[in-house]
């Protein structure tokens, strides 16, 4: 039996652990960290998921009445539980709450991620079996993804399913993990009708060497919508230099295609475009994304080289505290900062020309295999994930890394990629 004082501090390392589980899902894709500040962030959760499992069936107790919660967060702990104690009752009942709905399940594949594959690999058969719902088949082909571990004929399967879902998750898995013994069924679904499908089709295709995905990923980046921006910056990475040039510009007509042209801008990497970059900072819709796209090609941190400016008037980022006020989306450019156009079009006037204009650069060196893998140790969460995809298009074998990942597993799973 355990003390009113116990109960309460290992209450509290679940209501941490679930806390910091989400602002560190926001963090693994915030350009403001990279691999060390995430590491540390991952240290702090760690701790919190430690002293749960110290507490023994205490901490599992107390873990397990947090799932009814039903938030992402508070089902992640649970998880990672559930599968190092290898208590199926456990696993099963976190699935039943979250394997169906998509925030839940993403931190459930979240917690896979998190624990060994060594102790993974025992639950992995149940949720890769025909038998199981698309929904768990989803979560194993993710689970398998996440640790770069590849799932076999289930994989295949998962791509002929008639749940979208599942399609789409398989589809991106295919070119995560280098599989290009499936890229005719991925070819197979470069015309599919739903959004998802399309664009995870195009992206392994493309990711995998297949020209033939160029086209669907300009035709998603034209038309707009969630996969835009995405689909344009791999696409960039596939088109000659000269004509990807052109077709940026021919994008960007409106704030929404310039958007879309500024992602493929800073995936591109060419100085050549550094002068249309500066002219967006003029706007405010576009200011801090087209920073991002600066400071991506040339390596210049905005702050550091006091090149970063104030918010324009009138500008409101972010949801408001106004309870009336509808509109609660986060604003996708918040952790961005906002550049000072005209210091920054002065240091570009001056400093500019140390970068070589028509070749592909990433932080401000021209993308060679070694700095590139420099990147992925050393760069910003956004730099890293640049890093990984153009390493997974000139490599193999188990195909590209995770930069998610917790960064206590990054140098295990970052030396199983193999060459093309």
């Amino acid at each position: 039996m355990i003390s009113t004082i116990e109960a309460e501090i290992f209450e509290q390392h679940a209501v941490e652990a679930a806390f910091l589980w989400s602002y560190r899902d926001a963090a693994a894709v915030d350009p403001l960290y990279d691999l060390q500040s995430l590491g540390e962030l991952d240290e702090r959760l760690e701790a919190h998921v430690d002293g749960l499992r110290l507490a023994g069936d205490a901490g599992w107790e107390i873990c397990k009445g947090a799932i009814d919660e039903e938030e992402p967060g508070s089902l992640f702990a649970p998880m990672v539980l559930a599968v190092e104690r290898r208590d199926l009752k456990g696993i099963a009942g976190v699935l039943d709450v979250g394997g169906g709905v998509p925030a839940l399940a993403r931190a459930i594949v979240s917690a896979l991620g998190w624990v060994s594959f060594d102790k993974v690999r025992g639950i992995l058969p149940g949720l890769l079996s025909h038998r199981v719902g698309p929904e768990l088949h989803r979560i194993g082909i993710a689970g398998c993804a996440v640790h770069r571990q590849d799932p076999g004929a289930a994989l295949g399967y998962a791509i002929m399913s008639s749940d979208l879902r599942l399609k789409a998750r398989a589809l991106r898995a295919v070119g995560e993990l280098g599989r290009g013994d499936l890229l005719g069924e991925v070819r197979g679904a470069l015309g599919s009708e739903d959004d998802a499908c399309r664009f995870a089709a195009a992206w392994s295709a493309a990711l995998l060497g297949d020209v033939a995905a160029l086209r669907v990923l300009g035709t998603i980046a034209d038309r707009g919508g969630p996969f835009a921006e995405r689909a344009c910056a791999m696409a960039m990475r596939k088109t000659d230099l000269g004509m990807a040039s052109t077709w940026l510009h021919a994008i960007a007509g409106t704030i929404r295609g310039a958007r879309v042209a500024l992602a493929g801008a800073a995936a591109l990497g060419d100085p050549a475009l550094m002068p249309w970059i500066i002219e967006c900072m003029g706007a405010p819709e576009l200011a801090r994304v087209a920073g991002g796209a600066f400071t991506m090609i040339s390596g210049v941190d905005l702050a550091e080289a006091k090149l970063q400016g104030a918010p324009p008037q009138g500008v409101r980022s972010g949801p408001s505290d106004d309870p009336e006020d509808e509109d609660v989306a986060m604003d996708p450019d918040e952790s961005l900062p906002w550049p000072d156009r005209q210091k920054i079009a002065l240091w570009w006037g001056s400093r500019g020309k140390e970068l070589k204009r028509g070749t592909r650069c990433l932080l401000g060196r021209p993308m060679e295999v070694a700095w590139i893998e420099e990147v992925l140790q050393r760069g910003s969460q956004a730099a890293r994930g640049a890093a990984a995809v153009e390493l997974g298009m000139r490599s193999a074998g188990p195909g590209m890394v995770e930069v998610r990942a917790p960064a206590h597993a990054v140098g295990g799973r970052s030396s199983q990629r193999g060459s093309r």
